[in-house]
This record gives structure tokens, C-alpha cells and sequence, in this order.
């Protein structure tokens, strides 16, 4: 007689006893089976078929449970069928942890004296569930992603406007007025604020990225002393790596962005005290597999474990630890954007990463997956940042095409560049612009939005430069995807990202008038 204390396994019910062996040999199948009795109680089953038919339909002990309503009488008579033949039976009908598609399940009915009368069986879905588990989780961190983007694209607008409109007030309230102290604690704040939309951007795969052939092993050991600092000397911190042969195409500034969200968020795991381990190691395609991890291509990886001896992540809200805002940090002590901004920094690198219990003692893994290279692929040339000493070039009189379909930047933008001596002429969207081009207008720079509706400014760009050969180009936006990015890169256009300062436009503007001038 099997013993009740199996896990997953009900003691026998009182009109037969199932043997042990048989019990056991049932326990270790990749198959949802069931050993039943004559009138089709389940008196033993395995853990494949509680997972797939579900716990709570499994523990009433009847097979009729199993399937919904309108489809018991059916199996129950299925299994009156083989066990009056003596053979196996297929019924085809849906379970009630899954309605809405139909399951073939056999019923065999077994010699006596074995303390059973039949064996059900119907397929595994314990992979199925996992791969599914994967995808909705995923389909949901898109969601949320495509949202947040949208959000930051939104707020940068916000702040660019703030940030714009209290420069020009700091010009005009100096050091020693009484207002300074507290417009530049405005501007101060306005700045947080874009650091919190940049990390929005990190997550949702929209941040401009300055990828380069990295080893990793030597970028994250660089930051021991930094990292030490962060953690404090009551946590060990230990970096190993294996031999590397493989490298990874990323942006060295985010790596070391990702270690250190996540040293910070294992430190306050472990509550300042504990052991901190970083980890880097190469995992080949045959190994990949072996990681447990169903949705990772099978290709070479270059792997990143930081472990720590925390508290762990309780299971029921391991699924939502990447989302933006989620934290379990009393209220002012975190933004909750931390993880999210690592998983939005693996993604947009092409990678993976997962967060599990540590197989042995307390504590968190966070194993990161980036996609291994051999050899140095072709690298899109840096784009130069406009400087300070752009500014001073006199451009008093310069005539801008200024687009912007936000009404208080354009605004703001249209009232700061006239007071550095510019001649503006504001559009609020590609084809107002085009039909002021239209008009005989002649500029010398275009600065224009880039997510615009209607015509994009990238498209704006092109069309503008071919009315007017030589017409200079600034472009700004809140986010912008990569392709963009490298349209705009392509046509010898400057890049201002969102938020910006004033000034950051004025050098822009002066840097591309001396450009071939």
C-alpha cells in the first residue's frame, strides 16, 4: 500500500490497494498517469498529472473531476468500456483547468491483483505550461514597455520645456537674487527627472546605445572599488571569471549600469551584510539547454551571475520584479525603476535575464545571457557631442526653421533662440514646415522634433536638405529608435537627446554651422 505522505500522491481509497512498485514506477514517467479503481476513483497519481490537470481537481479523487461538467459522464464511461474489454479506451474531452481545448486520454485496464483496475493517461503539459509561463510573461514586459516609452517620450517633452524656460530665468535672476536659489533648485530637480526617463527608456528598449566589442571580465572587474564603496565592508565581495575567448557587442557605460543595480539591490537583500558574488563565464550552444532556460537561442553566450545572500524573492512576486515601479522598499526609498532598467538594458542588448533561488543556501541569482561574438563586427562610427565651445561661436542672425509639435516647448525654444540674436520661424509639424520652405523662406538650420505626426523629422530632414542643399540639421526628441538614430547619423545630422538645456541647442546649432563652413 503507497504511503500517504508521498508528496502529490492521496493515500489509497478503500476498495483497493495499489502496490508500491507500480506506484513508484508511475512517479518517474514523463506522462500525466493515473491508476484508478473499478467505478473511476484516481487512487494514486503522479506529479505530471497534477500539474496538468491542476492540484485542486486532482485531490477530489475522482477521474470524473478532471474534465468539466459536460464531459464526465463521457470519461466515466470510457472507463466502464476498458475495463468490460479489457483494453485500452480513447476519449477525447477538455480538462477543467483548460476548457477550451479537447485532450485525448487513454484508459487501460490492467490485469487483476495488482490493487488497480485501469491506467489513465494523457499528455505531459509541464513544458507546454513553462514555455507559456515564459510568453505571457514576455507579451506582458512588451506591454509594459511599449507604454513606458511612451510615458517617458511624453515627460521628457515636459521637461524639456521646464528645464528650457528656467534656464532663461536663472539668465536673468544671477547669483545673489533672491529667486536663484530656488530656480536652480527647480532646474536641480528637473535634471532627476530626466535621469528617472532615462531609466523608462533603458527599460523599454528605447535609450540610445553606444555599442562596442567589450570582455566583459575586465569592464566589470574595473568596477571592485566602486562597487566595494557601494556595498559596504561589512558584505564580501568576490569577481571571478574563467578563460574568456569570446567577447560581447554592448555599451560599456550600461554594463557597468547593470552590476551596479544589481550590487545595490543585493546589498539591500542581504541588509548590508552577507557575501556578493560576480560571476563570468561562457556558456557554449551545447550547454545552453542545460541553463533551464527554454527561450534562450541555442548560440554561443557569454553569462553574468551575481549572487547574494539575501532573503530571496518571494514566489509571489517573482513574476514582477522587472516591471517599472514595482518595489518592495517602503514608500521614498525607492523608485522601483532599479531592475527594470537591467532588464530593459539586456533586452535592448539582445540578451536575457532570469532571477532564481540559489541551489544552495539563502539568497538570489541574476543570470544574465548576452550573445557571444568571435570577431569584431563592423561598428557604426561615433557620433560627436556637441561642446560648450560651440556655443561661443557667434551666431547672431542665424535663421532657424524651428518644428516642434509640442506647443509649449516649441514655444519656449522660439522665445530662447531669439533671445541669442536668431532669426526663428516656428512649424508645428513636417508638412507646415515644408510649406513654409515652400514658400522662398531661406534658413540655416533646421531643428526639428523627430517623433512627429504626419512626416518624422527624419523624413522632414531629407526633404528639407534637398529643397535646400546645404541646409544644416539638429534633431531632438524624446526617444528615437536605433534605425533613426542611424538615418539621421547617415545624413550627417545632430542628435540632441531629450531633455536638454538651452545651451545644449545653441551649441548644437553653432557646432553644425561649423561644419564645412
Amino acid at each position: 500500500m503507497l504511503a500517504s505522505t508521498q508528496p502529490g500522491w492521496p493515500a489509497p481509497y478503500a476498495d483497493g490497494a495499489a502496490n508500491p512498485w507500480i506506484g513508484r514506477l508511475v512517479a518517474g514517467l514523463p506522462l500525466s498517469m493515473g491508476l484508478i479503481g473499478a467505478s473511476g476513483q484516481i487512487m494514486v497519481y503522479n506529479d505530471a498529472l497534477r500539474v496538468t490537470a491542476g492540484p485542486e481537481n486532482c485531490l477530489h479523487g475522482r477521474v470524473a473531476d478532471l474534465v468539466v461538467a459536460s464531459d464526465g459522464d463521457m470519461v466515466l464511461a470510457g472507463v466502464a468500456r476498458a475495463l468490460a474489454s479489457n483494453t485500452s479506451v480513447e476519449v477525447r474531452a477538455a480538462l477543467r483547468n483548460r476548457p477550451d481545448e479537447k485532450q485525448t486520454i487513454t484508459i487501460t485496464a490492467v490485469p487483476p491483483g495488482l490493487g488497480i483496475n485501469a491506467i489513465l493517461a494523457m499528455r505531459d503539459f509541464r513544458e507546454q505550461l513553462r514555455v507559456e509561463a515564459q510568453v505571457a510573461a514576455a507579451t506582458r514586459m512588451q506591454a509594459v514597455g511599449q507604454l513606458a516609452g511612451g510615458i517617458a517620450h511624453d515627460f521628457n517633452n515636459i521637461l524639456t520645456g521646464v528645464l528650457a524656460l528656467t534656464d532663461q530665468l536663472l539668465d536673468s535672476h544671477p547669483v545673489g537674487d533672491p529667486d536663484h536659489d530656488s530656480l536652480a533648485e527647480i532646474r536641480r530637480n528637473g535634471h532627476r527627472g530626466a535621469a528617472l526617463v532615462a531609466q523608462l527608456l533603458a527599460f523599454a528598449r528605447q535609450q540610445p546605445q553606444r555599442q562596442q566589442l567589450l570582455d566583459l571580465a575586465p569592464v566589470i572587474a574595473d568596477l571592485r572599488p566602486l562597487l566595494a564603496q557601494l556595498v559596504g565592508p561589512r558584505i564580501t565581495l568576490s569577481i571571478t571569471a574563467g578563460p574568456m575567448q569570446s567577447a560581447v557587442v554592448a555599451d560599456p557605460g550600461q554594463i557597468e549600469q547593470i552590476i551596479v543595480n544589481l550590487a545595490v539591490n543585493a546589498r539591500d537583500a542581504m541588509a548590508g551584510q552577507g557575501e556578493l558574488q560576480i560571476r563570468i563565464r561562457e556558456v557554449s550552444a551545447a550547454d545552453i539547454p542545460a541553463q533551464g532556460h527554454i527561450i534562450i537561442p541555442r548560440i554561443d553566450h557569454v553569462a553574468i551571475d551575481v549572487l547574494d545572500s539575501g532573503s530571496g524573492i518571494p514566489p509571489q512576486i517573482a513574476g514582477k520584479i522587472f516591471e517599472p515601479f514595482f518595489t518592495t522598499k517602503p514608500m521614498g526609498q525607492g523608485t522601483g525603476l532599479g531592475l527594470s532598467t537591467v532588464y530593459g538594458i539586456v533586452k535592448q542588448s539582445g540578451g536575457y535575464i532570469f532571477a532564481s533561488p540559489r541551489k544552495t543556501g539563502p539568497g538570489t541569482i541574476f543570470s544574465i545571457y548576452l550573445p557571444a561574438v568571435q570577431s569584431r563586427p563592423p561598428m557604426e562610427p561615433p557620433v560627436a557631442e556637441p561642446t560648450m565651445a560651440a556655443a561661443a561661436v557667434n551666431i547672431t542672425g542665424q535663421r532657424i526653421l524651428l518644428v516642434e509639435d509640442d506647443d509649449s516647448v516649441r514655444l519656449t525654444f522660439d522665445r530662447g533662440l531669439r533671445k541669442h540674436g536668431l532669426i526663428v520661424s516656428a512649424a508645428a509639424d513636417g508638412a507646415a514646415a515644408l510649406r513654409i520652405l515652400d514658400s522662398g523662406a531661406e534658413f540655416d538650420v533646421l531643428v526639428s522634433d523627430v517623433m512627429m505626426p504626419g512626416i518624422d523629422g527624419v523624413e522632414l530632414a531629407a526633404m528639407a536638405t534637398q529643397r535646400r542643399p546645404g541646409l544644416k540639421v539638429v534633431l531632438m526628441s524624446g526617444y528615437a529608435e536605433l534605425p533613426l538614430h542611424r538615418a539621421a547619423d547617415a545624413q550627417g545630422v545632430r542628435f540632441l537627446a531629450k531633455p536638454f538645456a538651452l545651451v545644449d541647442l545653441v551649441a548644437a546649432i553653432g557646432a553644425q554651422l561649423t561644419v564645412n563652413s
